[in-house]
């Protein structure tokens, strides 16, 4: 299993990933609606995919993406 951390502000974007998902070897590991949010999650949990919308109120997905290193060190981006 995947675990995945999904990034949207938008609910039915976060409904229909969900539903897409069903039945395969990657389970929603937790949502958040913007980067702050994903960085406090991740304090907290692991997870394998961060799936993340760009366009996104307080923190959006490029800003989570540059954050990602500095706060989170043992994370491997790829290149």
């Amino acid at each position: 299993m995947f675990k995945i951390l999904l990034v949207d502000d938008e609910p039915i974007i976060k409904i229909g990933v969900r539903k897409l998902l069903e039945g395969t070897d990657y389970i929603i590991a937790g949502t958040a609606s913007n980067g702050s949010e994903a960085l406090l999650f991740l304090e907290t949990n692991s997870v394998d995919i961060i799936l993340t919308d760009l366009k996104m109120p307080v923190m959006d997905g490029i800003e989570l993406i540059r954050q990602l290193p500095v706060s989170y060190t043992h994370l491997t981006l790829p290149t």
